[in-house]
């Protein structure tokens, strides 16, 4: 996973200060345990992580029309981590085509990667000419050809025209206010929901660790399909 700002400065400071705060530490992690005890009687909330607005006519959707498990996926174009699940999911969709439905939404990590934003507005610009899915395959494959790049503009238009995009109407769309608003709407909806990196899957809208194999992720998959 590559991991937000806030959430490598946390990792950071319990690293440097882990002998200092060991005896403290272990007081919370008694009162933490006592505290689950009593919450376990009670009626609050789920642990677990959930999406909470499910998906938008606005989202970008791939897979099936009707699908019975839907996967959204908050992700970085120039993450490495993202890159390595990319033919994962991409595979997912290929393997459940009637079943499965896969939504991609931006949580570009721009402390970190310096040409995540403009990678996601590039994506946004192609979809305003229904090629947001080619836009995404490309981005990806060629990650390591543009992620050290200084101003990777130029190259980001000559994948609008590898995929056949208006060029001019893509280097309009690509700076313009509009397109920015949708990614900064996604990122804003992701920090808000206090994501720790990417990328970070839901499955039917509840959190789920990244499985790490297309094995171990397809059998996550098919495991809910057999819930329904």
């Amino acid at each position: 996973m590559c991991y937000n700002e806030r959430t490598l400065k946390y990792m950071s400071m319990n690293q440097s200060t882990k002998s200092i705060f060991i005896w403290g530490a272990v007081v919370l992690g008694i009162i933490a345990l006592v505290w689950l005890l009593a919450s376990l009687g009670s009626d609050g909330g789920a642990a677990t992580q959930s999406l909470g607005d499910g998906v938008s006519a606005t989202d970008h959707v791939t897979g099936a029309s009707n699908p019975t498990v839907t996967l959204v996926e908050y992700s970085d174009f120039q993450c490495p981590a993202c890159s390595a699940a990319y033919p994962m999911v991409k595979q997912l969709s290929q393997d459940f085509p009637d079943t499965l439905a896969v939504v991609y939404r931006h949580y570009p990590l721009r402390s970190l990667h310096a040409n995540a934003q403009l990678a996601a507005q590039s994506a946004e610009a192609a979809s305003l000419q229904n090629n947001f899915w080619e836009m995404h395959d490309v981005l990806f494959n060629t990650q390591s050809q543009w992620s050290s790049l200084i101003d990777p503009t130029d190259f980001f238009v000559t994948l609008a025209d590898s995929i056949g995009l208006n060029v001019e109407q893509f280097k309009t769309d690509l700076t313009s206010n509009d397109v920015a608003d949708v990614v900064n709407t996604s990122y804003n909806r992701a920090t808000s929901m206090k994501l720790p990196g990417t990328p970070s899957f839901f499955l039917d809208s509840e959190s789920i660790q990244n499985p790490g194999s297309y094995a171990a992720f397809k059998v996550l998959i098919q495991s809910k399909i057999d819930e329904q």
